[in-house]
């Protein structure tokens, strides 16, 4: 069996939010808490968070951050 080590970790809330069920914003979302994310590099101790504040942005963050991170940590650090 094979040792796995955590290397990062991705928290997410996915906020509050209702429909609107009437009117001209019938269908849309009204936001009571915005959803938003946070990723943590446990080897270089960076921590990212999404550029807007949107659920388009935080969609986006959680969809890309593990390709996009580029971790600060030397070999040597990852060996220690």
């Amino acid at each position: 069996m094979t040792a796995r080590e955590v290397v990062a970790a991705l928290f997410v809330d996915l906020g509050e939010g209702r429909e609107i069920k009437h009117g001209d914003r019938a269908g849309q979302i009204r936001w009571d808490r915005l959803p938003r994310a946070r990723y943590e590099c446990l080897r270089c101790q960076a921590v990212e968070v999404p550029d807007g504040r949107g659920p388009g942005d935080v969609a986006r963050f959680v969809a890309s951050i593990r390709a996009t991170h580029t971790c600060r940590a030397t070999s040597a650090q990852r060996a220690a």
